[in-house]
């Protein structure tokens, strides 16, 4: 018995030996999912001084001048946001598509950077451009996760088309899993002042833009 056991274990022992090994890239990678949020909040205030007039005839033929002054206001707050995702694997790259049109007024911005940046040759004209961020992600220990985001350009012209890649506007930073944070913005204030016939307004406003960014361990 103690013979036939030993030889049983020796067969277990050459069938595992045997076996092939798992390939080091069958193992799944995880995904991590990246989310962008464009959040636009706003303010109004404005301001009025209207003035009313008039006359009074008497009985006896008289004018007397009749007036008042009147004043209002207005506070409107305002709040947007619209958001994109990905999912990429661990150490892998995925693109996010923020426009893929964009308006007339911002394609010289975009082609004057490019030419700046040393990316384009002088004289080249834009007459589309669309805007998306590659992203990369890798998964760290502590739950967290590193996630780069480069901004990416595909413009046609009439010579033709092709695509920049601006790395030098690069953003890499180390988030908490699930954790959102602002990776970059924008303000904007006006002042406007309108005069009208017994009567003045003024206006003012302000906006905030956020780039918020969340990086989601699956």
């Amino acid at each position: 018995m103690a013979v036939l056991s030993a030889a049983l274990m020796l067969v277990v022992m050459l069938v595992d030996a045997a076996a092939p090994l798992p390939a080091a890239g069958a193992q799944s990678r995880r995904l991590v999912r990246v989310d962008v949020r464009f959040e636009q909040t706003g303010a109004e205030r404005g301001a009025a001084i209207q003035g009313r007039g008039g006359v009074i005839i008497t009985e006896r033929g008289a004018v007397r001048p009749r007036g008042r002054v009147g004043a209002g206001g207005t506070d409107t707050r305002t709040r947007r946001s619209t958001g994109i995702f990905t999912l990429v694997q661990d150490g892998g790259e995925s693109t996010l598509t923020v426009a893929t049109q964009v308006p007339h007024p911002q394609v010289a911005f975009y082609r004057d950077y490019a030419t700046g940046a040393g990316h384009l040759v002088r004289g080249v004209v834009f007459r589309e451009v669309g805007t998306s961020l590659k992203v990369r992600a890798n998964l760290l220990p502590g739950n967290q996760v590193r996630v780069r985001l480069t901004p990416n350009i595909s413009w046609l012209s009439a010579d033709g088309s092709g695509a920049i890649e601006f790395t030098e506007a690069a953003t890499e930073v180390v988030v908490a899993s699930g954790q959102p944070v602002v990776i970059g913005g924008a303000t904007t204030q006006t002042h406007a002042v309108t005069r009208e016939i017994l009567g003045i307004g003024a206006r003012e406003g302000e906006s905030a833009t956020s780039v918020i960014l969340t990086a989601t361990a699956q």
